[in-house]
């Protein structure tokens, strides 16, 4: 019998001010998650934090948000970030780029097509990050920035392809010709 090792996985999510992470050993062991602020929109100070989590956690995989892929909504600073990062971290650790299509993936839809119903299955998931959920976000409302957590471990969820939670969908009958 073959025993698959847990890899560990830090994700890493930049937002305006900072940089959410999360990091998952396996699909079901949440080990340390967070906020780590820059005061403004530095990149200098994110690359910085983003090597310090790295050296602290040393993960197998480090799972950034594919800033190329269609569905992405980068800034042009954030997609630069994320550029330099897989370029200077990919030489110590596997940078895997996940795209916003495989983020969808990781539960059953409609629940996955929204960012909050997201963040609300990674809670589920999770129960020790249901405090930090934030509350829903009406249109005129900035995002929290505790949903740069949620945002990390839904990336880091995707690292793992066995993560996703069959769907409980009624079978189809097969038509009659």
């Amino acid at each position: 019998m073959r025993t698959e090792t847990a890899k560990r996985v830090l994700a890493i999510d930049p937002y305006s001010r900072g940089v959410g992470f999360a990091v998952l050993e396996g699909p079901e062991m949440l080990i340390d998650w967070g906020i780590r602020t820059t005061g403004a929109a530095d990149n200098a100070k994110a690359q910085r934090i983003i090597g310090k989590l790295v050296d602290r956690f040393r993960p197998d995989v480090l799972a950034l948000e594919d800033w190329a892929s269609a569905g992405s909504r980068r800034c042009q600073r954030v997609q630069a970030l994320l550029n330099r990062i897989a370029a200077e971290e990919g030489n110590r650790v596997l940078v895997r780029l996940i795209r916003q299509r495989d983020v969808r993936a990781i539960g059953p839809l409609p629940q996955t097509a929204t960012k909050h119903g997201r963040a609300c299955l990674v809670a589920e998931r999770f129960p020790e990050l249901q405090a930090f959920l934030p509350p829903f976000r009406k249109l005129w409302m900035p995002e929290d920035d505790r949903m740069s957590i949620f945002d990390a471990a839904t990336l880091a969820l995707a690292c793992f392809p066995s993560a996703a939670p069959k769907a409980d969908f009624p079978k189809r009958k097969p038509a009659h010709r």
